[in-house]
């Protein structure tokens, strides 16, 4: 567990200083002001001043802000050369785009990474011969098995089964058959620890169940050369990236069109943290699936065209064009306050579902 709120906090830094420093040196790069660079949302807990910009670290740890010269577009900075409102539309989409671009290229990177170390992937007969590291894990245990009463728990990994080291899928099954009846001694692997149980299996077990009453998995790593990565990491982000849009998309149209309740398919930052518990459990190629996945549903969430939002100060911007002229400052700044407080509001929603459902 403590592994797992290291992987956690870890995680979290990183998205948020990734995504933030795309705004923060995009700003830097136009000639804007920083006026200041945090992490989490107000009530500050300490502040560090290096140049014009105060780095700040705060209180609520749900996301991060750079706060630039004249983001919300106050009249007496428009014309200030350092003022974010003084660039033209094309730098202020530029600025305002780039911590969704710095959270896809993490993705990528993250899934280089892990195209160099292995993508975990379930063996067949077609692809063991190229995978390597083979480990078998257990998916299910049934209820009132010999597993269950045994102490086996979902996605323990077997290490050693009757005397065998590290079996694979195949000699699992074979071993347990031929003991059928028999107590043997099951090592696994559970969150880091090697635990040795005794276990009878069962010599005529109910239907679809088997002997000890588990569902198996066998995984390998599927490795490539060094200089073939980027491309692995690449192919790998755009697809991730098109499952996650194609589920995004199944959500709005639920909810929009089918006027059904999604809530269930949502989770928060307690979510994630068991998300990252099981990731943390399973090993470091997990790990960086895991974040590259975050990182990219964290691209998606920030482009949507909602006020606080990426892309709904993007949106302003493409408004102000399409008129020809600027938007008064507190409207923007009053729509941008509601979607804010709107955010803020589903985000207690789903924390609190995410309570109820896993504690």
């Amino acid at each position: 567990m403590v592994a797992a709120i290291v992987v956690f906090i870890v995680l979290l830094l990183v998205l948020v200083l990734v995504h933030e420093f795309g705004h923060f040196i995009t700003a830097k790069w136009a000639g804007c002001k920083v006026e200041e660079f945090g992490f989490g949302f107000p009530p500050r807990l300490f502040s560090i001043q290096r140049g014009e910009t105060t780095y700040s670290f705060n209180a609520l740890p749900i996301g991060g802000f750079v706060r630039i010269e004249g983001e919300n577009s106050e009249e007496e900075t428009i014309n200030s050369p350092t003022s974010f409102s003084s660039k033209s539309g094309l730098w202020r989409v530029v600025i305002l785009s780039a911590g969704v671009i710095m959270n896809v290229l993490l993705a990528w990177a993250l899934l280089s990474i892990q195209a160099g170390v292995g993508v975990p992937t379930l063996v067949t007969e077609q692809n063991n011969t190229t995978l390597k590291d083979f480990k078998t894990y257990i998916v299910d245990v049934a209820p009132n098995s010999p597993a269950a009463e045994g102490g086996i728990k979902s996605l323990d990994r077997i290490v050693m089964v009757a005397g065998m080291q590290n079996p694979s899928l195949t000699q699992v099954q074979q071993l347990v058959k031929q003991h059928a009846g028999e107590k043997i001694t099951i090592e696994v692997d559970r969150n880091g620890q090697h635990v040795q149980l005794n276990l009878t299996p069962r010599v005529n077990p109910p239907p679809h169940e088997g002997a000890l009453g588990v569902s198996l998995a066998e995984t390998g790593l599927q490795k490539v050369v060094w200089w073939q990565t980027p491309w692995a990491g690449l192919t790998r982000t755009w697809d991730m990236l098109s499952s996650i849009v194609s589920q995004f998309y199944y959500v709005i149209k639920q909810l929009v069109v089918a006027h059904q309740p999604v809530a269930g398919t949502l989770t928060g930052p307690i979510g994630i943290a068991v998300y990252t518990n099981e990731a943390t459990k399973l090993g470091f190629s997990y790990i960086l699936e895991f974040g590259a996945l975050i990182s990219l549903n964290l691209a998606l969430v920030n482009i949507l065209p909602f006020p606080a939002l990426d892309g709904g100060r993007i949106l302003f911007v493409l408004i102000e064009k399409i008129r020809g002229q600027r938007i008064p400052a507190r409207y923007e700044q009053w729509t941008h306050a509601v979607g804010f407080a709107l955010l803020i509001g589903i985000m207690l929603l789903i924390t609190l579902k995410d309570i109820r459902h896993y504690f």
